[in-house]
């Protein structure tokens, strides 16, 4: 059974998380009907975190809301949002997982840009440079960025885009690669098989900040005759998986990614 202590760590957790955009300012009554508590025992607990400057009381209106410790507490937290470094023990992981290179790629004006990279172990193996400006066709992480972009983002990269054949596998018609871009939307994850590098295949998600903008996207690439039908969808699922896991990181809010944990284990590649 839980101590006191934890049960009163846990309270205050729960008290926090009533405050939202939709709901900055609340209540003792209301908090209380929220966590189905009784409010004198809410209200203890908002006097101590008004106390401790956590929370703030309206003198008029005796409503709380979220006070000036959590916002110096949010500045520590974003000055130390590096998605580089945020995403780096995730790819890690996926590497042991799938024995793949793992990468990341950022927006970079109208390119995008490799800023991390863990190679795959096996001597067969794709290698990818850090630092390297990348077009966005051609490739799993261009259709990632592209797809969850907002449109008007999206439409201007695709004006300035020219498409060349880099293998007999590019797509270089605009209207199917518009078409892909919707089915990455549908699925979540991008797929490319053979078409900037023949022989080459990748499957990449996105990873979106707090905001829900899209601010990069993880990559795991490999040879072709390793990436089987089968072997793209468990990525793609076990990407997705990662992806919801950074972005959280980064201050993304999902119930998903609240409620579960989506560490990557062994067992979530079938042989």
């Amino acid at each position: 059974m839980p101590t006191t202590e934890t049960q009163s760590i846990h309270r205050a957790i729960a008290i926090l998380d009533c405050f939202h955009e939709s709901q900055p300012e609340l209540g003792v009554r209301e908090i209380a009907r929220q966590l189905e508590l009784h409010p004198s025992t809410v209200g203890r607990m908002l006097t101590t975190l008004t106390t401790l400057g956590i929370l703030a009381q309206d003198k008029e209106t005796h409503r709380y809301r979220m006070g000036s410790k959590v916002l110096k507490w949010g500045a520590v937290y974003m000055g130390n949002m590096d998605l580089r470094v945020i995403a780096r023990s995730y790819m890690q992981e996926l590497q042991k997982t799938t024995e793949e290179t793992i990468s990341l790629d950022i927006l970079d004006g109208w390119t995008r840009l490799c800023v991390e990279r863990i190679e795959s172990p096996q001597q067969l193996r794709w290698v990818k440079k850090l630092g390297e400006r990348m077009p966005f066709y051609a490739s799993a992480s261009g259709r990632a960025l592209l797809s969850f972009m907002t449109p008007s983002e999206r439409n201007a990269i695709l004006a300035t885009m020219h498409f060349e054949q880099l293998t007999p596998n590019t797509t270089t018609d605009p209207k199917i690669f518009e078409q892909e871009l919707e089915l990455t939307r549908e699925r979540g994850y991008a797929v490319s098989e053979g078409e900037r590098v023949e022989g080459v295949s990748c499957v990449a998600a996105p990873v979106f900040d707090a905001t829900d903008k899209i601010i990069g996207a993880v990559t795991i690439s490999g040879p072709s005759t390793r990436f089987s039908k089968q072997k793209i969808q468990q990525y793609g699922d076990l990407l997705l998986r990662t992806t919801a896991q950074i972005s959280a990181a980064m201050g993304k809010s999902s119930s998903e990614t609240k409620e579960e944990s989506y560490l990557v284990s062994e067992a979530s590649v079938q042989p």
